[in-house]
């Protein structure tokens, strides 16, 4: 059960589990002609899940760091399991971190987007606010810059959003992608061409290769102990309304037109974060729909399939109401309903079924912070 075969691809997996209070490693297999998957315990020497198709889960949802949801664990991807996987992924599952400076959101969703459409996903997103402490870190290799002390004062204390890509060869191509640092001999097209202003205001840093890559995003992105010290989530919990950009939306590359959107109807988001959320966790967020909306079911399995992005939004117009105003711009829950009524809401535009609608934003005015809480606070401990 250790190696694999032409027909299927093998990972190594771990799985805290809280009962036994033990890391359980399995060796995970994906089966790329039928979408299926399953678990062998690599300790029992025993099948632990029977080969099954789980909704969400492709094989672009697989590499060296990543986390799925496997019927109800979230299972960590630590390793190959074999040379022939090694051999065949490597390339193609590499990461790369990035990071979107200060700047409109309208921006930052259309460079998301140009990330995308050069072969780059969005594997983990979040919107912190930098100290000097974090700026000598992801600038170590520039401190002696001419240039630094110009970062120091465009960066610190202002709000940025890390990222961390997935995509073949990674590294470089997103530093092909983003250009050379000063925009203005930047290649025609590239991210810091369009959007740069000068070698400091330069739109995106980026790792130089594959080492301070994992540096990096260990570092924006640390581990539960360290969240609430480092580079902690910015919600502001005032006059605010949740969204959230569904699975399906952010596998279908749909987060940065979700972003540019958002701007565009008077909202700025306050607060950002990609996370999984396992299903016992969906269902109690969704409680308020069981036994009342049909879709209570598909909206838990949807919402708990993969990756999501949990944002805190606020009016630009600080005397409306966010929730009220917020909920226009996302449009009816049916995106067919949305598409001929209000053609210009989000899910007219990114939404495919009830269940499938892109967007979920909160339904009451009352339920726009505890929403938010829910989400920034209980989820994030």
């Amino acid at each position: 059960m250790e190696g694999a075969y032409s027909d299927k691809y093998a990972f190594i997996g771990e799985w805290y589990d809280n009962q036994a209070s033990l890391i359980r490693r399995f060796n995970v297999f994906y089966y790329p002609t039928d979408d299926t998957l399953e678990m062998f315990d690599l300790k029992s020497r025993k099948t632990f899940v029977k080969r099954v198709k789980v909704n969400g889960i492709t094989l672009d949802s697989f590499y060296i760091g990543c986390t799925v949801y496997i019927l109800g664990r979230l299972i960590k991807i630590v390793d190959f399991a074999c040379e022939n996987t090694r051999n065949k992924l490597q390339k193609d599952m590499q990461i790369t971190f990035a990071m979107i400076k200060p700047m409109a959101t309208k921006t930052a969703g259309k460079i998301v987007t140009h990330f995308q459409d050069h072969g780059l996903r969005v594997s983990k997103m979040k919107k912190a606010r930098l100290s000097i402490e974090d700026i000598n870190f992801i600038y170590r290799a520039q401190v002696t810059d001419p240039t630094f002390p110009f970062l120091l004062d465009h960066l610190t204390n202002q709000l940025v959003y890390g990222l961390e890509l997935v995509g073949r060869d990674a590294v470089e191509v997103c530093l092909e992608t983003l250009g050379v640092r000063d925009p203005l001999k930047a290649a025609p097209g590239t991210i810091r061409a369009l959007y740069g202003i000068d070698p400091v205001r330069n739109c995106v840093h980026a790792a130089s290769n594959r080492e301070d890559a994992v540096f990096d995003i260990d570092y924006f992105f640390p581990p539960p102990p360290l969240r609430s010290t480092r580079l902690r989530l910015t919600a502001t919990l005032s006059n605010c309304t949740l969204c959230i950009v569904k699975p399906h939306a952010v596998r279908e590359g749909k987060l940065g037109l979700a972003l540019e959107a958002i701007d565009e109807g008077g909202f700025e988001v306050t607060a950002l974060n990609m996370c999984i959320v396992e299903n016992i966790n969906a269902a109690e967020f969704y409680e308020v729909y069981k036994g009342i909306v049909p879709e209570y079911k598909g909206m838990v399995e949807e919402l708990a399939s993969g990756a999501c992005v949990a944002m805190e939004i606020v009016s630009k117009d600080k005397t409306l109401n966010t929730a009220v105003e917020f909920r226009k711009l996302v449009g009816p829950a049916d995106p067919e309903v949305a598409r001929l009524l209000r053609p210009h809401t989000l899910r007219a535009k990114l939404g495919k079924t009830k269940v499938q609608n892109a967007i979920h934003c909160s339904d009451l005015s009352e339920d726009g912070l505890l929403e938010v809480e829910y989400f920034f606070k209980i989820l994030d401990l």
